[in-house]
């Protein structure tokens, strides 16, 4: 059943494809529409058929190396087959434990190149190990300012786009003045907006929004990333590594006698990290010393949200158990009297991947929101 469905929604989306091909001759909006329906099925992995490989050469794939602050960075940069200037995005995956080989990331990556858009992925040894650091936010504003440098791009052209942690880092470094002017749209995919509602949310496990609040179980990454941001920010090492073991590691035990006898730092990330509800987590939080808070801060995008000029368009799954729903909803309405936000809530990913299993009239409804997102994006790349 569920596969005579996807092949009619094949067969719709190469009609479509067909559809917008006599439209593209003649107008702009209609040359997007044929690049997004191609695009489509070649980042989605149940579509069998990839008409995109049929009208466009391989991408070129090469790693590029790009001055920091202090030493250089990493990159793979896609290229289309095309010759010319092109639009181009930077995509940062954030705390992705995917590689830089993983066939999502590839496909993705190669999907985008195709549909003529360079692509740039920094690569980040510290967001691989699932730490977070306010530092990535100025080498994504150094990997920035040399993608728009390179001769094959347009910089008139060139968005940022993000994963999870990875959207919200996207979107902090956008808001640098020293790139705020040519950033010229933000795809923000399940990120956060504040990282303090972030880490209120894991620890008391508990979602909340426009006055309710209800149960939500984060995933075990989530936990084990927000946990060792807040035990790496204690400043005795002895109590660091203690707390580490107990709340990361998990192989060892801090009873309470020694919790009292710990400094006030210690003992409020204890607390935080042995289970309270919202209202203690909030509490405890506001009570960390001023440089985590100040930490915190510096990695969200709500801090400067109005020195943000790019275009936002945001992507989330109402059921993602990585960063919750409600952290995309509180960037939409702060960014609402702008005017120019486009939110799409979706029924079909797992976090990121679009693999939910769902029925066949649910599929097609979020294929076709989808496809309207993505137009979106490729629209600001046109």
């Amino acid at each position: 059943m569920l596969l005579r469905w996807l092949k009619r929604a094949a067969l719709g989306l190469l009609a479509l494809t067909a559809l917008a091909v006599l439209l593209a001759a003649v107008t702009p909006q209609g040359r997007t529409g044929v690049r997004t329906a191609l695009f489509l099925p070649q980042v989605l992995p149940t579509f069998p058929v990839k008409p995109q490989e049929w009208f466009t050469g391989k991408p070129t794939r090469e790693e590029v190396v790009y001055p920091l602050a202090v030493g250089s960075g990493v990159a793979d940069l896609y290229r289309p087959a095309s010759d010319g200037r092109h639009p181009a995005v930077l995509l940062f995956l954030g705390v992705n434990p995917a590689g830089r080989d993983d066939s999502r990331v590839v496909g993705l990556a190669e999907g985008l190149a195709r549909a003529g858009v360079v692509v740039m992925i920094p690569w980040s040894d510290t967001m691989t190990q699932k730490r977070v650091s306010a530092g990535e936010i100025d080498n994504l504003v150094h990997a920035f300012q040399h993608l728009v440098s390179l001769d094959v791009v347009d910089p008139e052209k060139a968005g940022m786009g993000g994963f999870c942690v990875g959207a919200s880092f996207s979107t902090v470094a956008a808001q640098d003045p020293r790139v705020r002017d040519q950033v010229r749209f933000v795809n923000f995919f399940g990120g956060y907006y504040d990282a303090r509602d972030l880490v209120a949310s894991v620890v008391s496990s508990t979602r909340f929004g426009d006055g309710t609040e209800e149960s939500w179980s984060p995933d075990k990454l989530s936990v084990e990333v927000v946990y060792t941001h807040l035990v790496e920010g204690v400043s005795d090492l002895a109590e660091r590594e203690l707390l580490y073991r107990v709340f990361v590691l998990r192989d060892a035990v801090l009873d309470d006698a020694v919790a009292a006898g710990s400094s006030s730092e210690a003992r409020v990330v204890f607390e935080l990290l042995s289970g309270v509800d919202l209202a203690r987590a909030n509490e405890l939080i506001d009570a960390l010393p001023q440089r985590a808070l100040d930490a915190l801060d510096a990695i969200s995008p709500k801090t400067r949200i109005d020195q943000l000029n790019a275009r936002v368009l945001i992507m989330h799954d109402r059921e993602d158990d990585l960063v919750s729903s409600e952290e995309s909803r509180r960037l939409a309405a702060a960014l609402a009297d702008r005017g120019d936000v486009y939110h799409t809530e979706f029924s079909l990913f797992k976090h990121l991947d679009p693999t939910r299993a769902v029925s066949p009239p649910v599929y097609v409804k979020e294929l076709l929101k989808l496809y309207l997102h993505m137009y979106h994006v490729l629209k600001e790349l046109s």
